[in-house]
Parts: structure tokens; C-alpha cells; sequence
């Protein structure tokens, strides 16, 4: 039996819709996927999307993942989110040569496949989305579903030889890369956190377009800096005493659209909502229930770990440094003035250093 669907996104079936749908329609053991490139926010969204949809065959279900380091569009802490899923293991188009050249490939690679396979069920599905927030769900994407289900009728034999077809360039494909390992992924971590690419980070589906910024806004590569970058500083200042009249305050107040570097999009939000759930690690202790916040000043608010609880005896005129460990985990660090200065120093090797218009604090990503 032979059938077909198709994306028409955003105004109609999503690529995660799709992807979804096949999923549920059982009989899948294993999962090929060939990606230009992906992003933190595209890692997230599809591994929970293949999470929720296998429901208990989301452990053995295998999983390969073949996708390019080119012009370093793909996030090293996405590849990371990809190689930790259970029964997953990811490939790098060219990796040996590209690397070589500074993530600049030869010839780049470029599909979004999608190839599933079972006992008696073969599906593809390609279209033009990456693996990215845009590309799996709002951006404009075209996409083809060819799906397979034995028994097989004559006059669909063809159908089923083109898909056996992609299969075999998977797998050709998959056979000449190096299993990654840690000094692949090194190297590649090298390159994109290198001050040439922080910097001037290329764009992903998911950066927000260029726009006219103001004073108090933040251009559209500042925000590119902030999603690329794993290290935000910030002034803290005078904390608000919300704990109470005696005791440290814990809610720092930062620029808004600093959500970006928390992995929250850079989308205009009413006042007053909640944007996101973080871990933060401070010396021994952990919060995993620290939230963030877009306040009615206008401004991103961060809940931080509890003075003299799970954090240090306050916060007020501290330099803070937050660390990317993974998604929506950070580690926190009060500095001294000397780490003050080099932090400082990096932001500025990368035109990464900003200051508030009202008050005058002092922050930056590098």
C-alpha cells in the first residue's frame, strides 16, 4: 500500500506535524535523517517531537543523524543534544576536509531527509526545512511524503524502488564519514568559538531579520552573538529586596532580548511573561527551577539561586558570569575584578560588550 502526503507550511501541515504523523503510524525501527545544518532550538523541538511521538519505542528506535559542519551554522551544543539521545549516533558531511578549511566546505550539503524503516514499511520524506525552530515549524517550507507499506501492489513497485534508491545514498553517504568523537568535536568547538566566527556568526532560519535599532534596542547581529556565544556576564547591580526588607534580593534585571542567550527566540512577548524554566548551578548547589521572565519594566527577569540557600550570601554589585553547560542549564560564577577584566576584554575582542542606557551596567557575551 502506497501513500502520500505533503508540507505547506505555515499554512498548513508543519514538517513536525509530518515527521509526527509517520511516527505514529507504527511499525518503525529505525530513523535516518540527512540536515544541512541544526540549531539548539531545532534539536529540542524535533528530539521531543520523536520522543513524544514513539512514546515507549523511543529508546530502540534507531536513530542517525547525518548533517554538515559548513560555515559553522550547525550549534555544537545541538550535536551534542543529537549524540545523547538514546540509540543515536551522528556523522559529518566531509568532516575531514572541512574542518581542514575552516568550516568552509568544498562543496556544501545541503538535503533535509527524512528516511524511516520498519519490517514491512518504508517511508521518505524530503522537503526544504533544516532542523531549526523556523524550519520545522513557522518558517515557509515545502516537503513529500512517499510512504511504503507492505503488502506491496504491483503498480507501486516503482515508488518503492526510489525509496530504497534514497536509502542506498544514506547509506553510502553515512559509510564514508569518521564516527564523531570528541576531537572532531573539539576541533569543531575550536572553530566556532574562535573570535573570526563569534564575531560576525553566520545567520540561522532562526536568527530575527534585520530591523532599524535604536538605543535601547539590540541589532540583529548582537543577537546572533548572544544565541552563538556560551559565556554571559553581567554587572548585577542593585538587587531588589523581593525576599524581603532584611534579607538579599535574588531577581536580576537584564536587557531585554538578553533571553536570547537562554535559548528563548527573539520575539516580542506582552510584559509580564513567562519565557522560560532554567537550571542554574552555583559552587555545589543546583535550582532547576529558576525562571526568566519578561517584566513590566521592559526588561528580561531572571529568578537566581537563593542567597545564602542555593547561592552566595548576595548578589547586589557582583559581576555574574553564566555559563551554557546544556539546554536551559547554566552554570553561575560571582567574579573578582580581575575576571572581570578579562571577561570584558573577550566581549570586547568580539564588539560584544554592551552597556544599559538606564544605570549604566556593564554586560557582554564572548
Amino acid at each position: 500500500m502506497l501513500s502520500y502526503d505533503f508540507v505547506t507550511q505555515p499554512n498548513g501541515k508543519s514538517n513536525r506535524d509530518l515527521i509526527s504523523y509517520v511516527l505514529q503510524g507504527g511499525d518503525i525501527d529505525r530513523v535516518d535523517i540527512a540536515a544541512a545544518y541544526v540549531t539548539t532550538g531545532g534539536a529540542r523541538d524535533l528530539l521531543l517531537t520523536l520522543r513524544e511521538s514513539l512514546l515507549d519505542r523511543w529508546p530502540v528506535v534507531q536513530k542517525r543523524w547525518l548533517i554538515s559542519f559548513d560555515y559553522c551554522r550547525t550549534e555544537p551544543l545541538a550535536v551534542r543534544m543529537l549524540m545523547e539521545a538514546p540509540r543515536s549516533s551522528v556523522r559529518v558531511h566531509d568532516v575531514v576536509r572541512v574542518l581542514k578549511q575552516q568550516c568552509i566546505p568544498t562543496s556544501p550539503f545541503h538535503p533535509k531527509t527524512f528516511i524511516f524503516g520498519g519490517k514491512t514499511r518504508r517511508a521518505v520524506f524530503a522537503g526544504s526545512g533544516n532542523i531549526s525552530r523556523s524550519g520545522l515549524n513557522t518558517g515557509h517550507e515545502v516537503g513529500l511524503l512517499l510512504d511504503s507499506q507492505s503488502p506491496v501492489m504491483k503498480g507501486e513497485r516503482a515508488a518503492r524502488s526510489k525509496i530504497a534508491a534514497i536509502e542506498t545514498w544514506f547509506q553510502k553517504s553515512w559509510e564514508k564519514e569518521p564516527q564523531l568523537n570528541e576531537a572532531i568535536i573539539g576541533k569543531y568547538r575550536e572553530i566556532f568559538d574562535s573570535v573570526p566566527n563569534l564575531s560576525h556568526p553566520i545567520p540561522t532560519d532562526d536568527d530575527p531579520p534585520e530591523r532599524n535599532a535604536g538605543r535601547d534596542h539590540l541589532a540583529a547581529q548582537d543577537l546572533r552573538k548572544l544565541r552563538a556565544c556560551s559565556h554571559f556576564w553581567i554587572e548585577a547591580g542593585n538587587i531588589t529586596k523581593n525576599l524581603g526588607r532584611l534579607r538579599p534580593g535574588n531577581q536580576l534585571m537584564m536587557k531585554r532580548l538578553s533571553r536570547v542567550f537562554f535559548g528563548v527566540p527573539a520575539v516580542d512577548v506582552p510584559q509580564n511573561s513567562p519565557l522560560r524554566t532554567l537550571k542554574i548551578s552555583y559552587g555545589q548547589w543546583e535550582k532547576s527551577d529558576c525562571s526568566l521572565t519578561f517584566s513590566d519594566n521592559g526588561m528580561d527577569k531572571l529568578t537566581l539561586p537563593v542567597p545564602e540557600s542555593d547561592g552566595p550570601p548576595a548578589y547586589d554589585g557582583m559581576t555574574l558570569l553564566f555559563t551554557r553547560i546544556g539546554p536551559g542549564i547554566f552554570k553561575l560564577e560571582c567574579g573578582t575584578e580581575r575576571q572581570k577584566r578579562e571577561w570584558m576584554s573577550r566581549s570586547k575582542d568580539l564588539a560584544a560588550n554592551f552597556e544599559m542606557s538606564a544605570g549604566g551596567r556593564k554586560w557582554g557575551v564572548f
